[in-house]
């Protein structure tokens, strides 16, 4: 069959329904590996046993406090790392000599892995968030930005120009002038700077933290807790997965109505 849809698509061969089909099939896979004795129980259990274990660990109270410490490192990593981020690449593209001279440094940083610098911020700072926090906020602040930066060397000098003409105010060129126009590429920075902030927390608890979604799923792993090690994995992808899907309907959202 090839029937077709209002909007040309197959009915039947749709992008959503294919990944949930290719999801299904690798569980089933994975399902039927696990239970014939191919896999080792130590390497992976059955999928249906880590669901199983999934529900009993969401269900309790450590798993909440878990989910609450890391999302609200995620959260205030992304909220330092977006604001100090907003305001580089504001002054980078304010000053151009002094975006000439660093911008180097900013995008070497961007392809090094931040996390190298751990052992100096743990010998500094100690067990703990900040560690933790430093990292992950400067994961977070690089791609924000680089990308601000970008947006606003992108805008046409025609529309400052204008602005002038108008006689508007400094407030009112970098309100309803520039920021509008360069809204379209900082978002994606934002996206990406989130992205960045969660990952720097997650990979971080593995090393540095006592709770969290990182730290539990490192203990599970040392304690040789494969199932619970699992359930941990699929939480924190399945956390990924919501936050990604509404990251790029928000960015979609922002670029349908700059149009």
């Amino acid at each position: 069959m090839n029937r077709t849809s209002s909007g040309g698509g197959t009915l039947l061969l749709r992008p959503p329904l294919v990944r949930a089909a290719l999801v299904l099939a690798v569980v089933a896979v994975l399902e039927a590996a696990a239970r014939g004795g191919l896999v080792e129980p130590l390497v992976m259990p059955p999928p249906s046993v880590m669901f199983a274990r999934l529900v009993e660990i969401v269900r309790s109270g450590p798993f909440v406090t878990d989910l609450v410490v890391t999302g609200a490192t995620v959260a205030t990593a992304f909220g330092l790392g977006g604001l100090v981020g907003l305001m580089i690449g504001i002054l980078f593209w304010r000053f151009p000599f002094s975006g000439a001279v660093f911008e180097p440094y900013l995008v070497s940083m961007y392809s090094m892995p931040t996390i190298v610098f751990y052992p100096i911020l743990l010998a500094v700072f100690g067990l703990g968030t900040k560690p933790i926090m430093i990292i992950a906020s400067t994961m977070a602040l690089i791609p924000v930005a680089l990308n601000t930066m970008v947006a606003l060397r992108a805008i046409p000098p025609t529309l400052p120009k204008l602005a002038r003409s108008l006689n508007c105010t400094r407030l009112q060129t970098y309100r309803k002038v520039l920021a509008p126009a360069a809204v379209p590429m900082v978002v994606p920075g934002l996206v990406l700077g989130f992205i960045y902030a969660v990952i720097g927390t997650i990979a971080m608890e593995f090393i540095l933290a006592s709770r969290g979604l990182g730290y539990r799923t490192g203990f599970f792993y040392r304690s040789f807790e494969i199932a619970d090690m699992y359930a941990y994995i699929l939480v924190i992808s399945i956390v990924a997965i919501i936050v990604n899907v509404g990251l790029n309907y928000f960015e979609r959202r922002i670029r349908r109505d700059m149009q």
